[in-house]
């Protein structure tokens, strides 16, 4: 395969819309998209790019409202999808590219790969919105650090680092990955300038995680309450989470991954002990450079889960991270965390038995979505001719100050007039 980046980056982003196509139909807004990034940007234009929302910094996703919102108002629900959409795509499928024959050597599998990270839970409220920008971010920055270190850092590995570490808080948990690919390049006697770019990218990712640790604390949200579970409580969490990204859901889907959770406690045991039997099996196969990378990788984007439970209140609570019992939490944010890794994971393992163990397994994917297949509209505001005009006429009226009903129920968008004139 000549050029698979393209390729997947054509195949994910038609997939995503396809997927989106109720959504592209019927244009909208979700949540902090008209509550925070285009309500900011038509009140501060391009000021409101450093202003901090719940206590962090979102560069990217305020950019792109600002430059969004200056096309006709009419344009930007529509034109938010679309771009955000191809973002999405890009990061999938960086995947695909040949800096990663070292970790799976054939093109057509990677390519399949970065189309089954289009499948996976919690894409449903992921994809597509500047709200959630920051965790496909993440795996874009996840992805540039799991690249053959025989190559050098590049270009389109640089936006993507910049893109991460000014929008997505938790890619500070990506700094130490950064610094053995550093310290392993020295090890082999790689060039200097190669070395020392590997340092520049985990200061990078540190500095703006500092400036965000301090507007969290003065940003007033709620401290964590996990830190007063009973240790086997926060155990039994860790490991049913870690069971679930990383051992369970690649290979079982959905069905398989609730029904696992009825089963008696010797044959869930007997299952993931298999499982994980399997996957060493599998990446023992691998060189080594490659194997100490992609698992330190995995442990380091695992982190993002005691992480979210500090920085949100009372997310460790979520049934998304016990056992699995509510086909509820399947399209929210919190199922993908760190399961990307886990799909690479069992990929890498299963390909160095047979290359089409991999595909099967990434059809696999995608074929148990199928329930899930269609994203449906994002809530009942759905007019966004309608809307839309009433923002432009509110903006045109002197004074005025409405609250435009969004995405989900109950959130608004505070709109204000022109400012009156002297008589």
């Amino acid at each position: 395969m000549r050029a698979p980046y393209v390729t997947a980056l054509g195949v994910c982003f038609a997939v995503l819309a396809l997927r989106s196509h109720e959504r592209l139909l019927q244009a909208h807004l979700w949540a902090e998209d008209g509550m925070v990034f285009l309500g900011d940007a038509l009140a501060y234009g391009f000021g409101a790019t450093f202003i901090p929302y719940a206590g962090y910094l979102h560069i990217v996703p305020r950019l792109l409202a600002w430059g969004l919102s200056l096309l006709p108002i009419e344009a930007f629900a529509l034109g938010l999808a679309f771009v955000t959409l191809a973002i999405n795509a890009a990061v999938f499928a960086l995947f695909a590219r040949a800096r990663f024959r070292w970790l799976v050597p054939h093109d057509g599998v990677r390519v399949f790969t970065a189309v089954a990270f289009c499948f996976l839970p919690g894409t449903w409220e992921v994809t597509g919105n500047l709200a959630n920008l920051h965790s496909v971010l993440f795996y874009g920055g996840m992805l540039v650090a799991l690249q053959d270190l025989d190559r050098p850092l590049g270009v389109v590995d640089g936006v993507a680092l910049l893109a991460v570490a000014s929008s997505a808080g938790e890619g500070v948990l990506l700094a130490p990955v950064f610094l053995l690919r550093g310290l392993m390049r020295w090890r082999e006697v790689q060039p200097r300038r190669a070395v020392a770019w590997e340092v520049v990218v985990a200061v990078l990712l540190t500095v703006p995680a500092a400036v965000n640790a301090v507007l969290f604390r003065k940003s007033g949200m709620p401290a964590a309450d996990f830190a007063t579970w009973s240790f086997a409580r926060m155990a039994e969490h860790v490991w049913n989470t870690f069971c679930v990204r990383y051992v369970l859901f690649p290979v079982l889907g959905e069905p398989g991954t609730f029904a696992y959770f009825d089963w008696p406690l010797g044959a869930r045991i007997l299952v993931a002990g298999g499982f994980i039997a399997v996957l060493v099996l599998g990446l023992r196969r691998l060189p080594a450079r490659p194997r100490a990378l992609l698992l330190f990788v995995c442990a380091c984007v695992f982190l993002l889960i005691p992480l979210t439970w500090y920085v949100r209140s009372g997310s460790a609570e979520h049934p998304s991270f016990g056992e699995l019992r509510n086909p509820i939490v399947m399209p929210g944010r919190y199922m993908l965390f760190a399961l990307p890794a886990g799909v690479i994971l069992w990929v890498a393992a299963l390909g160095r038995f047979r290359a089409v163990l991999a595909a099967g397994l990434c059809v696999c994917v995608v074929g148990l979505a199928y329930r899930r297949w269609t994203f449906e509209p994002w809530g009942p505001e759905r007019d966004w001719p309608r809307t839309s005009q009433f923002i432009r006429e509110t903006r045109e009226t002197p004074g005025a100050e409405v609250a435009v009903p969004i995405n989900p129920g109950g959130w608004r968008m505070q709109v204000h007039g022109a400012s009156s004139s002297a008589p």
